[in-house]
């Protein structure tokens, strides 16, 4: 809403107008007495007029109907009996509502037939349906509520205007009076235009000298329309129609809203059929006391599941809103003082208008563009300006520090500077890809789980169908077609439920195909980042944007605006770039100031040599000759506006390069905003600027700290892959283990318990193990992520690897023979019962995942061990994971009465965990790949 009620502005008065006046009528109530009358009255005035009537036929206005009302500087609402039970009125009316906030439409009502208290109340004479519908949206089916609301708050809006109620009156003298006041207002409308376009262009432009020729008087009164004594007059009445649009439109998500969306999720249903059918099944063949374990148990893991994703997605949101387009303009709370009807008001920072009188004071934020008329100097953040006489003009986004006074407001919301500028970028860059790349990842592996799962239940029917008597498959013989619901039922429980009374393929293998693939690994992950940021951080910078420091991995240009520092400070300066430049970063030096500030800098700090140039002569230079500009490593441009910069990093990005720059002003927004990484100083910089940029640095220019920044976000990418490859390769073997094993046996030797455990053990502690390796000295020695394959700057950084792909395909295979081969072939060892096959499968399936985490480590190098002193939390992990999991095994057999496995059986499981050590080195000596393939996508 704050764009449209900031519209309020100058572009209006600019429009080529098509006509005087829209007329808004329903014909069948009008057309042939008062509405024609009033429409020849109008005419014989000399006032163009259209409306309704101009229309073929239809339901709802057209888009050629639509311009005719936009083209109109006037409208006149007939409000008949049954008006409001024509949609085609009521889309023109909410056109009209929308074109009085958005162009100053002046919007004249009558009602005929009906008193404005009728359709304020929708009551009356007004057909009783249509009152219904419009007064009780939210309790009503069968129409579109967002429109019926729209309608409503336009019909409430149009009706509490001044207008004239027809009824006990002559209709010719009412006539009368609605032509001359239409006239007289069009008569305004044409006597402030032109000035009121003069008066925005000299603040933009900064005209001291027309400034003065207009006069202060002049200004308030005749171009702005408004009394110098008691400020803008009918200020509530277009306010008033703001905050009722406002008021129906869609806020943020909130808490309850995606924890209805992430139960709402096909997996989570899933689930949760799984969990009914082990309940009721269980219940009916162990009795109430042990035969609600299963099924409890995944209802919890639903409950977790679902809480989780919906925890993430909530901070997700918000953290978003924070750093977002909400956080540059981001002032929905914030008040100011407006002078109205001869005093001060509090009115929201988003509803100030054209021609309003602001007063500021110490820490207030200047909420438009305008002129200074009075009161003592002020001085605000932007330059570190004084605001006088001699100096009047004043910008959005700029903050009082110190005075206070008076300004009139000559443009609002996008028509301001700052607006401008901001609309000049032509793409905000999706600052936050990982969360999408992971969802993309998460939605593959579903996807792969319940074409599995369908698999599955399709084999045991054909099974069910063809075997007519197979003692293992434990399925049901079917003879001749069930003739009746019971025997239906009976066959269906069969195959559900093995004869010994416990769950068999379709619930334990639907749960364990399915809680593997939720959200666990955005969540750890999402910790990890936060664990990186609070590290890497500290007490020198803060992160609006929780995966800034992660995009920072793959910047490889840096643009650094220095208009406004002091040059006492150009010492520090050259040194930290240079540390830039020694690690490979393109630098390009940019400035307000003249070029002779950026050379003393570049000859002061022994900088190489680099390219100089004005900009102006950036502005002349060719698209071809601007590319090659950019492609420079160091270039100073000086005497730059904040458009040059904008079109600097534009150009930036055009050559497949990712850019962060650093910021101090607000004129700098929209170029913060454009690049990858916007990065400001926590003293220098304004207010809005802070606002509007993804890193704030407190340690006023210490560049060289964003040399830690990206060697700590390259090793957290890295690290986020190590631990996708472990997850994946589980999620993967457990699926291909669970099919294989089902579809040929008729049950899976991992129950959906025992599978939850894995997933959540080794996702914890495993995510643990692997997202806080430290980072290694080579991860600042090789190039930038974006620098190492043709790739666009917008894409983002490939998430699995050609090699990640080689060691999950190994693993898993791996794995899959191992276990299914045992699943076969173990009860034909001696010792080896059918009960202690199945604990000796599931137990040697997570020591694999245990000992993977090692393997996980290195994605490429074959010394997997190398460092491992180095982080002593993977120790811990892996520890806890071997003693977790022999608890387990002892816990499960006391309680559930699993097999339990003695000092053999658990070497036969840790041996065949370790040798997953000896296929990745055998994988990554005879699978090579080349380093340049290495971050490609993956189809």
């Amino acid at each position: 809403m704050s764009t449209q009620g900031a519209s309020l502005s100058s572009s209006s008065s600019s429009r080529q107008w098509k006509n005087d006046v829209f007329l808004s009528f329903r014909g069948e109530d009008t057309r042939l007495g008062f509405a024609n009358h009033l429409y020849a009255a109008l005419r014989m005035k000399g006032i163009t007029v259209t409306g309704s009537e101009e229309l073929v036929g239809g339901d709802s206005i057209s888009s050629d109907h639509s311009k005719l009302i936009e083209g109109s500087k006037l409208a006149i609402v007939i409000f008949s009996k049954n008006y409001v039970s024509s949609s085609r009125c009521l889309d023109e009316l909410e056109k009209i509502c929308l074109c009085m906030i958005e162009m100053e439409m002046t919007v004249l009502p009558i009602f005929y037939g009906v008193s404005p208290s009728d359709v304020r109340r929708l009551s009356g004479p007004l057909p009783s349906s249509v009152a219904e519908i419009l007064s009780r949206p939210d309790e009503l089916s069968g129409y579109n509520i967002d429109k019926v609301k729209t309608w409503r708050a336009a019909a409430l809006q149009v009706a509490n205007l001044s207008g004239w109620n027809v009824d006990g009156r002559v209709e010719s003298e009412v006539i009368q009076e609605i032509v001359k006041v239409t006239s007289d207002k069009l008569k305004y409308t044409y006597t402030k235009e032109k000035p009121l376009r003069d008066i925005a262009k000299m603040v933009k432009e900064k005209d001291l000298d027309s400034i003065r020729k207009f006069g202060r008087t002049q200004i308030m009164e005749m171009a702005l329309g408004i009394d110098s004594e008691k400020g803008i007059l009918g200020h509530e009445q277009v306010l008033h129609s703001q905050r009722i649009l406002s008021a129906i439109q869609t806020s943020a998500l909130g808490f309850f809203q995606f924890l209805l969306k992430s139960c709402c999720n096909y997996t989570i249903l899933l689930l949760f059929v799984s969990a009914v059918l082990s309940l009721g099944f269980g219940l009916k063949e162990e009795g109430p006391s042990t035969g609600w374990y299963e099924g409890v148990i995944i209802i919890l893991a639903i409950i977790v599941l679902v809480v989780v994703d919906t925890l993430r997605e909530f901070q997700l949101d918000h953290s978003h809103l924070m750093w977002g387009k909400h956080k540059l303009w981001g002032r929905q709370r914030m008040m100011v003082d407006v002078f109205i009807r001869g005093g001060f008001q509090k009115v929201n920072i988003n509803d100030v208008l054209i021609g309003d009188i602001i007063r500021l004071k110490k820490d207030y934020t200047v909420p438009a563009d305008g002129l200074f008329i009075a009161g003592e100097t002020l001085r605000v953040d932007d330059d570190d300006a004084q605001i006088n006489e001699e100096n009047p003009f004043l910008f959005c986004g700029a903050k009082a520090i110190e005075g206070n006074g008076l300004m009139i407001v000559s443009s609002v919301g996008m028509d301001t500077r700052l607006g401008a500028l901001i609309k000049q970028a032509t793409h905000v860059p999706d600052k936050t890809p990982l969360p999408r790349q992971l969802d993309k990842v998460n939605k593959g592996t579903e996807i792969f789980g319940l074409s599995i799962s369908i698999l599955i239940i399709v084999v045991l029917f054909i099974r069910f169908m063809l075997l007519k008597e197979d003692a293992d498959s434990n399925l049901p013989e079917l003879k001749g077609k069930p003739n009746t619901m019971k025997e239906i039922m009976d066959a269906i429980e069969k195959i559900v439920v093995k004869p010994n009374g416990k769950i068999s393929s379709l619930a334990t293998s639907l749960s364990m195909l399915l809680v593997g693939v939720m959200e666990g690994i955005p969540f750890v992950i999402t910790l990890a980042i936060s664990f990186w940021n609070k590290k890497i951080l500290s007490d020198r910078a803060i992160a609006q944007e929780p995966f800034a420091c992660l995009t920072m991995s793959s910047v490889t240009s840096i643009c650094i605006d220095t208009t406004g520092w002091h040059s006492s400070k150009l010492e520090t300066i050259g040194r930290e770039i240079i540390y830039l430049i020694n690690f490979g970063f393109n630098v390009i030096l940019v400035s307000e100031d003249n070029l002779s500030v950026l050379k003393d800098i570049a000859l002061g700090c022994k900088l190489p040599d680099s390219l100089e140039l004005k900009g102006e002569d950036f502005r002349n230079y060719t698209d071809k000759e601007k590319m090659s500009i950019v492609g420079k490593q160091i270039v100073l441009m000086g005497d730059s506006t904040p458009s040059d910069r904008l079109s600097l990093v534009q150009y930036l990005k055009d050559k497949d390069l990712k850019v962060a720059m650093v910021g101090i002003k607000t004129n700098a927004i929209p170029a913060l905003k454009e690049v990858n990484v916007g990065i400001t100083m926590s003293t220098l910089s304004t207010e809005r600027a802070r606002a509007s940029s993804d890193i704030i640095i407190i340690r006023d220019t210490n560049f060289s700290f964003l040399i830690d920044i990206v060697r700590f976000g390259r090793c957290t990418f890295e690290n986020i892959q190590k631990y996708i490859q472990l997850e994946l390769t589980m999620s993967i073997a457990g699926l291909l283990i669970t099919s294989i094993t089902t579809m040929f046996c008729g049950y899976s030797p991992i129950t959906s318990f025992q599978f939850l455990w894995a997933n959540f053990v080794v996702a914890l502690l495993g995510g643990l193990g692997l997202l806080t390796d430290p980072p290694a000295n080579e991860q600042m020695r090789t190039l930038p992520l974006t620098m190492q394959g043709p790739r666009k700057a917008e894409q983002p950084e490939p998430l699995i690897t050609k090699a990640m792909c080689r060691n999950i395909v190994s693993q898993a295979l791996y794995q899959v023979a191992m276990l299914v081969t045992f699943q076969f072939k173990g009860q034909t060892i001696p010792g080896i019962s059918n009960e202690v096959s199945k604990t000796l499968i599931f137990n040697s399936f997570v020591m694999c995942q245990v000992f993977n985490q090692v393997n996980a480590r290195e994605v490429e190098k074959k010394n997997v061990f190398k460092s491992i002193h180095q982080n002593p939390l993977f120790g811990v992990a892996v520890g806890l994971n071997l003693v977790l999991q022999v608890a387990f095994i002892e816990i499960a057999h006391i309680l559930a009465g699993n097999a339990r496995l003695n000092w053999v059986q658990w070497f036969i499981c840790l041996l065949l965990g370790m040798v997953s050590w000896v296929c990745d080195w055998v994988t990554k000596c005879t699978i090579k790949i080349n380093r340049n393939e290495m971050r490609t996508f993956v189809s």
